[in-house]
């Protein structure tokens, strides 16, 4: 689905930042008068998305919540998190594998009235990773809101995996072949955002989060708003969210969306 050959600028450039981040986030939190202890913190969310976008050749992708969960093989969405005084780091991942089959028709023409019936049997499998890794410095806390800057990248790879199985009958004779497609591809990204949160009161808050990036693909952004509920326990969290891409014209795919409600809990320790 990527097939040109990665751009080493754009990697060596988030490679050097990540190690930066890596490297001063933490020295930086130690000296900060604020800071007493690391605490943690891990996420686990079900987000109903629906996929769409297009391909280079003008081709819809179109792949609804109901079609995700009726083929899915297996999935995992999630997070973690530290924090210690103004500084957090945190790291979102998403793990996709799905697949599908169908059997129909097609018929191909041949010369002039005459068309050729091909059945069809197709085998679909798509596997990818999303995983947005960041750090933050908070900026506002007080009893109404929290705010937070953030810098980081995020990583998407895509695994696509198309079999076909023909056959025909030619002058009263079967024939039969089998054709096979794999691509695969990955893009990396630097992003720079906002997190935070807005108090309601000691119990309800609505957590929100955008982002905007650029490196492998021509653009990248991520939006979230919702609604948030603290037990002792953690928290529970309902939210809508939307992460899309746009990527560089040698690319297969000319862009991707992924949209829908979150529902989700988050502990401490």
């Amino acid at each position: 689905m990527f097939t040109q050959r990665a751009n080493r600028k754009p990697v060596a450039w988030l490679a050097a930042g990540t190690l930066l981040l890596a490297t001063v986030i933490p020295a930086m939190a130690a000296a900060d008068s604020n800071s007493d202890k690391w605490t943690y913190n891990a996420e686990i969310y079900l987000w109903g998305a629906d996929i769409g976008g297009s391909t280079t050749t003008d081709d819809d992708i179109d792949l609804s919540f109901d079609n995700l969960v009726k083929n899915l093989n297996m999935a995992y969405m999630g997070g973690i998190g530290a924090s210690r005084g103004k500084w957090s780091l945190f790291a979102d991942t998403i793990y996709l594998d799905v697949s599908d089959d169908d059997s129909f028709t097609e018929s191909i023409p041949l010369v002039g009235p005459l068309e050729l019936d091909v059945d069809i049997d197709a085998d679909f499998t798509m596997k990818s990773w999303i995983t947005t890794l960041g750090g933050t410095y908070n900026v506002v806390d007080s009893e109404k809101a929290s705010v937070n800057l953030v810098g980081g990248a995020r990583y998407l790879w895509i695994d696509v995996d198309l079999k076909l199985d023909l056959s025909t009958f030619v002058m009263g004779q079967e024939v039969k072949r089998k054709e096979k497609e794999s691509q695969s591809g990955h893009v990396w990204d630097g992003i720079v955002g906002v997190r935070g949160k807005i108090h309601l009161n000691d119990k309800w808050y609505m957590p929100y989060y955008a982002d905007v990036g650029t490196g492998q693909s021509d653009l990248t952004w991520q939006a979230l708003a919702g609604l948030g509920y603290r037990f002792q326990w953690g928290d529970v969290l309902l939210a809508y969210r939307y992460l899309d891409y746009e990527f560089k014209s040698d690319r297969d795919l000319a862009d991707l969306n992924i949209s829908g409600p979150a529902l989700g809990a988050k502990f401490y320790f």
